[in-house]
């Protein structure tokens, strides 16, 4: 058959056949648009500590976070916002969408457990 049924997230979604998906990329696939590692790494942050915001973020990597970061994982939908913290200053909280579980392959985040272990906790 030329799809499967696949879990993904809190639902469920259609995939080409493991057999037919080389060529068939061969044919659909635009270049890739590789994200850069320092854009990867605030992405895992985002998920592992959601909800989150920009200054936690800058916390916890100690350097600043170009706002055009957040900008380009927002724009290829990885990431919404989901509201302000109620502190001076309201800053905007970012969590991951269900397109993060979809573009990684994931059906939870408890999938990225190993990578995420150093992440949570407090701040």
């Amino acid at each position: 058959m030329g799809f499967e049924l696949v879990a993904v997230g809190d639902g469920w979604m259609f995939r080409t056949a493991p057999d037919l998906a080389d060529p068939l990329r061969a044919v659909l696939e635009k270049p890739s648009e590789r994200l850069p590692r320092a854009v990867l790494e605030v992405l895992l942050l985002i998920a592992a500590r959601q909800p989150v915001t920009r200054p936690e973020i800058e916390s916890f990597r100690d350097a600043a976070l170009p706002q055009k970061t957040l900008t380009l994982l927002q724009e290829k939908g990885l990431i919404r916002s989901v509201g302000r913290k109620p502190i001076p200053g309201q800053p905007q909280l970012w969590a991951k969408t269900e397109t993060f579980l979809v573009t990684y392959g994931l059906r939870s985040l408890s999938e990225l457990d190993p990578l995420l272990e150093g992440l949570r906790g407090p701040l």
